[in-house]
């Protein structure tokens, strides 16, 4: 190890830090830990790995390999985050769609919107009521389609969220812990579960 190297403790890099440090067996060793910036521990370091090397050569060039690849997954997940974010403005909801949201753990609710408000980052919808698809029902299951025109609640205003992948902009609307989704599945409907 040369004395430049013996004199480096760690290495900081966006939210992160590789401290290279020496085991009691006199190994070289570095760890890679991240910044925590929410919850009960924020303001500290969590350890995520640590190895420790033959050489200097070898630990030197992990941690160029690691700065490297965590570096271009954060700017890769910045990109896309911008992406995202301009492609908002440009969501393709008009007024009369019908969204839809399915949720539940041991049983599957669907819940049905209609769009009848534009904005350039939101929609505003009201819930609207279901309809059983004849021939469908089951043992507590049935599928459902949505009763376009038939109110069950207030004009809410939700923001409109984006995903860009390869294929392009893929639009949904935020409702709090859940997402609402443009319904695509005509007189066939969606599948819908219960107790009672």
């Amino acid at each position: 190890m040369t004395t430049e190297q013996a004199r480096i403790s760690a290495v900081k890099f966006h939210n992160y830090k590789i401290e290279l440090t020496v085991n009691v067996k006199g190994q070289l060793v570095a760890r890679l830990s991240k910044f925590i910036t929410v919850g009960k521990n924020k303001g500290t370091y969590k350890h995520i790995e640590g190895f420790y090397f033959k050489d200097a050569e070898r630990r030197e060039q992990w941690v160029k390999e690691k700065v490297k690849n965590i570096s271009a997954n954060i700017e890769g997940n910045q990109e896309r985050k911008a992406k995202n974010k301009a492609a908002i403005g440009q969501h393709t909801f008009k007024i009369g769609d019908v969204l839809y949201q399915s949720w539940g753990y041991d049983q599957t609710n669907i819940d049905f919107f209609e769009v009848v408000g534009i904005g350039e980052k939101s929609v505003k919808v009201r819930a609207i009521s279901q309809n059983m698809v004849e021939g469908s029902d089951g043992f507590m299951c049935e599928n459902v389609t949505p009763a376009i025109g038939e109110y069950t609640g207030q004009i809410e205003t939700k923001i409109v969220k984006a995903y860009v992948n390869k294929e392009g902009a893929n639009y949904y609307v935020s409702n709090g812990r859940h997402s609402l989704s443009l319904y695509t599945y005509g007189e066939k409907g969606l599948y819908q579960s219960h107790y009672a």
